[in-house]
């Protein structure tokens, strides 16, 4: 059970991506109808490219987070060498 924590990470990575697949196609995508006015067309590329992005951080915040756990417990619990 040593690897318990690294299929842990994995499985949040997963999730991660099954649920921001469904917030891209279920919010970003429909976010309303396709302007004709270019400046409007052009705003509402860039929210959708923001959000996207903002999608894109999220899941690497929480994936170095949880790495970042995974290691600092890994570290506290090395044995000492005995002399």
């Amino acid at each position: 059970m040593k690897l318990a924590p690294v299929f842990v990470i994995e499985a949040a990575a997963f999730l991660l991506i099954i649920a921001e697949t469904y917030l891209f196609f279920d919010f970003v995508v429909p976010l309303g109808p396709i302007p004709r006015n270019p400046a409007e067309y052009t705003g509402l590329a860039l929210v959708k490219l923001l959000l996207i992005a903002g999608l894109g951080i999220l899941w690497f915040v929480v994936m170095i987070g949880l790495t970042r756990l995974y290691v600092r417990s890994k570290t506290r619990t090395l044995p000492r060498p005995s002399s």
